[in-house]
């Protein structure tokens, strides 16, 4: 599991949130119910400023982009690359699945489609019941 952040998406948060070195933003998955799953390009955000139950923490600009715990079944093998381009209105997520160790960056992520079916989630299906 990993996060990238990308520039544009790092100042789109600071922008929105008022965020300075220090603060955080949690990031998870929107799901309506756990098997009603979409890794899909519209995700959840919040400004966060506690690290405690943290499961992955991306620091980009001096802000705490992280996954909280409880969300990591969302985002578990996969990684996840926010963006920001002019034309949206929010940031948009992008996922990819790790590769065998292969370091994903901006620079080489593909941005490979990505659902319940084929991503992490189907693993932890079992603790959904």
């Amino acid at each position: 599991m990993k996060l990238i952040i990308t520039n544009s998406a790092s100042k789109w948060f600071q922008n929105n949130y008022a965020l300075k070195p220090g603060d955080g933003v949690r990031i998870y998955g929107k799901t309506v119910q756990p098997r009603n799953v979409h890794h899909g390009p519209r995700q959840g955000f919040t400004p966060e400023k506690d690290l405690s139950k943290a499961t992955v923490v991306e620091k980009k600009d001096g802000i705490n982009y992280h996954i909280n715990f409880n969300d990591s079944w969302f985002f578990s093998g996969l990684v996840t690359l926010i963006d920001y381009q002019n034309n949206d209105q929010w940031p948009v997520f992008f996922f990819q699945r790790e590769e065998n160790g292969q370091t994903v960056t901006a620079d080489n992520f593909t941005g490979e489609n990505v659902d319940a079916t084929t991503g992490a989630s189907s693993k932890f299906e079992d603790y959904w019941e």
